[in-house]
């Protein structure tokens, strides 16, 4: 709805000045109301630049006489938003624009009205400076020394009071222009609407009676405390359980699914070490020989030139050993070298070496005895016999050879 928010009725005079109320600038210059909401908008109302603006520390206030009409507004300082200077380009004729002050401010139903000074007084960039830094100094005071009364929070009042000593502004002809939002601010209210209002035409209904409506009277049911009734004790009837013989069912063959053997290669185990046990030989009394053993005296020389072996019976491998493992025959091996052994003990022990020494000894001594003398008709023994055992016990003689 079209709305003007900052012009008052025409030929309302707004009067003195409050109590206590300084007046900061006072000029002549052209007024406008616009709507910064809507794009490329017209605007509202405008006053010529002959109009009086008067600046204060509460508010800008605003008069135009026309003859007998006079166009006069106001805005408070609890109301602007935004404070821009927008200087004008450098053209001539229709293209040319002239410096603005634009205080913006939040309007109604999320729009935007603006208040806009320019020409007159405004004609040059810096006269609209010095203005908008007289607009912006009173702004900001006026709502650091009310917050209490219009609600500004302690942060915005220390950002307010920057403004008061804040820079300048210093625009030049054809520049991009300055803003500065004023926090703090309050919602400018709907004004009333100036349209006339017309009465409604009444029209008279025609005349019938409507039928009364009565409202049903609500009754409450009245409650009945049912009477208790014992239950009738019925015994539950015996049913016999329905035989059912079981189908008998041939069970079905099913060949049984062939599962190839899963391979297993075969774990390599390292042969376990085992110390050789060392066994003390055994001795055994060597068997004695059935032969007859000679009176003679036994010889000092070697019974036997055959090498004895050196070799201990206990260092013969056997089968605890290690290296030998279990194998066909090993048994009856053992067996023979056993035989073996006892036969060379046997042999050993019955000496039949010197055995036939001393009968090869015994055959030559009688052979001596029986001889013819020599030549000489000399016996060495005088001719006569002599019995054996005499000789058999003598020392041999010097001469081994008489004994081969």
């Amino acid at each position: 709805m079209f709305h003007q928010h900052f012009l008052s009725a025409p030929g309302t005079d707004l009067g003195p000045l409050d109590s206590g109320e300084r007046v900061l600038w006072r000029g002549r210059c052209a007024v406008a109301e616009y709507a910064f909401d809507e794009a490329s908008s017209l605007p509202r109302w405008t006053l010529p630049e002959e109009t009086d603006v008067l600046v204060t520390d509460r508010r800008v206030r605003y008069a135009y006489a026309d003859g007998d009409t006079l166009s006069s507004g106001e805005l408070f300082w609890l109301w602007p938003q935004h404070l821009r200077v927008q200087p004008g380009n450098r053209g001539v004729g229709r293209n040319a624009t002239v410096t603005q002050i634009q205080l913006v401010c939040n309007g109604p139903e999320g729009s935007f009205p603006a208040l806009v000074l320019a020409g007159g007084a405004l004609a040059k960039v810096g006269d609209a400076d010095r203005l908008a830094n007289v607009l912006r100094q009173a702004i900001a005071r006026f709502r650091v020394e009310n917050a209490a009364e219009i609600g500004v929070a302690p942060a915005h009042s220390r950002m307010l009071s920057r403004l008061v000593i804040g820079p300048e502004f210093s625009n030049y002809q054809g520049g991009e222009g300055q803003t500065v939002t004023l926090l703090g601010f309050v919602q400018v209210p709907t004004p009333e609407s100036a349209e006339p209002i017309y009465a409604e035409a009444t029209y008279d209904a025609p005349g019938y009676e409507e039928a009364a409506y009565q409202e049903p009277v609500h009754q409450e049911p009245a409650y009945q405390e049912p009477a208790y009734q014992e239950p009738a004790y019925q015994e539950p009837a015996y049913e016999e359980p329905a035989y059912e013989e079981a189908a008998y069912q041939e069970p079905a063959y099913q060949e049984p699914a062939y599962q190839e053997p899963a391979y297993q290669e075969p774990a390599y185990q390292e042969p376990a070490y085992q110390e050789p046990v060392y066994q003390e030989p055994v001795y055994e009394a060597a068997p004695v020989s059935s032969m007859p053993v000679s009176t003679m005296p036994v010889s000092s020389m070697p019974i036997s030139s055959m090498p004895v072996s050196t070799t201990p019976i206990s260092s013969m491998p056997t089968s605890g050993q290690r290296g030998y493992g279990d194998r066909p025959g090993m048994a009856a091996d053992a067996m023979r070298a056993e035989e073996a052994m006892r036969a060379e003990q046997d042999s050993r022990y019955a000496e039949p070496d010197l055995a036939s020494r001393a009968s090869s000894l015994a055959a030559r001594v009688a052979n001596l005895l029986s001889s013819e003398n020599d030549d000489d008709g000399f016996s060495p023994f005088g001719g006569q016999t002599t019995n054996l055992s005499t000789y058999l016990s003598q020392r041999p003689a010097e001469d081994p050879q008489a004994y081969r």
